[in-house]
């Protein structure tokens, strides 16, 4: 439930930020340049996180790791 609250603000914040690269004028586009700047920093070091964490973890399904469980 907590997940689908997230992915919800998330879309939401995507939308406006979209709307507002529109409507606002070029003078006050700067925060959202700034909004950019912020995302493309953080968003390798995310995705290598999520890369890691990917890889580090076992399927559910997998024999060795039940195996070692038990």
């Amino acid at each position: 439930m907590v997940m689908r609250i997230f992915v919800f603000l998330i879309i939401l914040v995507a939308i406006a930020v979209g709307l507002f690269a529109l409507v606002l004028p070029r003078d006050q586009l700067i925060r959202l340049i700034i909004f950019r700047d912020f995302f493309d920093v953080t968003l390798p070091i995310l995705a290598f996180g999520a890369l890691v964490k990917y890889l580090c973890t076992c399927c559910v399904n997998c024999k060795i790791c039940h195996e070692k469980k038990e």
